[in-house]
């Protein structure tokens, strides 16, 4: 599939996918938990690999892993930091660090060396609630929007 493909789906066209409401919204899922993961450029690999062995629709977890893009990561990445350290001890962490550094930039990857579990405990637990939360919207509009298309059929003919 083509990039240029890729880049015009909209969420109307996503809903309009020819495959099952189930198959539609789990690749979505998958490619939303996929885009809380630490390993950026891993994001679509991962959502592809996760789809194929669930048979999901590759095409929706695709579109589910642009929920990541650099405005929405430095977001992710200090909120899943702050919630994985409530599940673990971390030494004080120090909110004050995050002011003055950029996030595109090595020295975002030393300042969190200390709190690696804490970023990945922290992103699983929100990618678990957004992948969770995101397959059960994106199913119920899917359905929605096929018996809406359905009932329109029907006074057609």
């Amino acid at each position: 599939m083509r990039y240029s493909k890729l880049k015009n789906i909209n969420f109307s066209k996503l809903i309009k996918i020819s495959d099952t409401p189930h198959s539609i919204s789990l690749g979505f899922a998958i490619g939303v938990f996929s885009a809380f993961t630490p390993l950026i450029g891993l994001h679509i690999v991962i959502a592809i690999f996760f789809s194929w062995l669930v048979n999901a629709n590759y095409l929706s977890s695709v579109v589910g892993t642009f929920v990541g893009t650099p405005i929405t990561y430095p977001f992710m990445w200090i909120s899943s930091i702050l919630i994985g350290n409530m599940f673990i001890l971390v030494d004080e962490f120090n909110k004050d660090l995050f002011e003055n550094i950029s996030f595109y930039s090595w020295d975002f990857f030393l300042l969190i060396k200390p709190f690696i579990w804490s970023f990945v405990i922290g992103s699983t637990v929100l990618g678990l609630i957004s992948s969770f939360l995101s397959y059960f919207l994106l199913k119920k509009l899917v359905i929605l929007y096929r018996k809406k298309k359905l009932r329109i059929k029907k006074v057609i003919k």
